[in-house]
């Protein structure tokens, strides 16, 4: 009876632990970059473009989303692959599609901000900026 209580004390213990665990290394919320988030792409030396701000909203998935400059300039994104924390995204044409050049946003949440390394097309329009959350 004694080597029974034995066994059942171990066993919560080691699912308390291991509850614990499992709790502290849950890294989701932290690295989620789902949601509304604005900031400034500066652009990369010896790149053709100028400062700009720029709206993305990265929807529930993190499949795809949007991004807005300006009401007349804004299109979607559709996610390429994530590749060491970044989530890369082909930066899709809208109604207007000569007023921002295309290309890939690469996206990485780091703390309460998201970073974006822009890549244009022609790789002449090249930017990067910190974003931060709107919603």
């Amino acid at each position: 009876m004694r080597r029974i209580g034995l066994s059942v004390l171990v066993a919560c213990v080691a699912a308390g632990g291991a509850l614990v665990l499992a709790g502290a290394t849950e890294a989701a919320p932290a690295t989620s970059i789902v949601g509304k988030w604005s900031g400034y792409l500066i652009p990369a030396t010896g790149s053709h473009t100028s400062r700009q701000r720029l709206t993305v909203v990265v929807n529930r998935g993190e499949r795809a989303g949007t991004w807005r400059i300006n009401a007349r300039c804004a299109g979607s994104l559709r996610l390429d692959n994530i590749s060491n924390g970044f989530h890369h995204y082909y930066r899709v044409a809208g109604a207007h599609p000569g007023c921002a050049p295309l290309g890939v946003d690469c996206l990485k949440r780091d703390g309460s901000r998201i970073l974006d390394w822009f890549v244009s097309n022609s790789g002449t329009a090249n930017s990067n900026g910190a974003f931060r959350r709107l919603s």
